[in-house]
């Protein structure tokens, strides 16, 4: 999976397909948890935008800097990752997957000396998902109150990352690096109303696979309406928060990628329901 330092044209063709993928399904990011049916199968796609603070360590051949930004730089370095998402499910059983781009960056000052870390980072992730059962919170779903869903999740987490650092002075150095983690999680589906859901997702991951430790959790409410059918879409709004702990090489051939990923997150469900799936059953 190593790939050998080059220059940043080296990540042309990746990121290409990922704007692509972004431009197909609208500028935004995702994450998706509303397709599961009893005897059919059905669909959801959600398109959404994360707009990302940042904060942890980098380093290309052998030369580090820190990449903190806190949320009041997003506009100013326009730090906005693109997600989009992709969920199939049949009674207990179903598929997900999901894309992430972003463009990084953000001056910064270590031991006097004016760094500029450019990165392009692309991450997708592949998996399935088990629901252990649908437990109701009041008088049950069938009575029409609300329930929660658990799903146990697996999978892996391909990342791409471009990453170049600019010493203001004297020179800079760029590189890119590949590697895939498996990731186990689990996630809660809310149904609190006919209108209104929650859901609560987390993952950890690498195990030394890959990164020595790789997470992610994240929290989003969300809002049913009308679209193509009854209840089929929903505005999703809520915080996400992805981070690594990888590191390659030594000395001057050293690559670390020890960030963590985090901020609001709004966007877009639609769920492709067959007829004999109830509005109810959109998660």
């Amino acid at each position: 999976m190593l790939k050998a330092l080059r220059r940043r044209s080296g990540g042309t063709v990746v990121v290409g397909m990922t704007i692509g993928l972004v431009l197909l399904f609208g500028p935004s990011a995702v994450w998706a948890g509303d397709a599961i049916g009893d005897t059919e199968w059905t669909y959801a796609v959600a398109s959404y935008a994360w707009f990302v603070s940042l904060e942890g360590d980098v380093a290309v051949r052998g030369r580090k800097s820190d990449v903190d930004m806190d949320f009041s730089d997003i506009w100013d370095e326009m730090n906005i990752g693109a997600m989009i998402a992709f969920e199939a499910g049949n009674g207990r059983w179903g598929a997900l997957s999901n894309v992430i781009y972003a463009n990084l960056g953000q001056d910064t000052t270590t031991n006097g000396i004016k760094i500029e870390p450019s990165m392009d980072l692309f991450v997708m992730s592949l998996g399935g998902f088990y629901r252990f059962g649908t437990f109701a919170l009041s008088d049950g779903p069938a009575q029409g109150g609300p329930s929660v869903s658990i799903d146990g999740t697996a999978g892996g987490r391909y990342t791409y990352l471009d990453l170049e650092l600019d010493f203001k002075g004297f020179g800079e150095v760029s590189g890119d690096q590949d590697w895939l983690d498996p990731v186990v999680g689990l996630r809660a589906l809310f149904d609190l109303s006919e209108r209104w859901t929650l859901s609560l997702d987390g993952s950890i991951g690498g195990f030394g696979v890959a990164s020595d430790f790789t997470w992610h959790a994240g929290g989003l409410a969300g809002y049913r309406f009308d679209l193509f059918g009854e209840k089929d879409a929903k505005f999703i709004g809520g915080y996400r928060a992805l981070s690594w702990d990888y590191e390659d090489g030594s000395g001057l051939n050293k690559f670390e990628w020890d960030v963590t990923l985090h901020g609001p997150i709004f966007g877009l469900v639609i769920a492709f329901l067959p007829e004999t799936c109830a509005p109810k059953e959109i998660s």
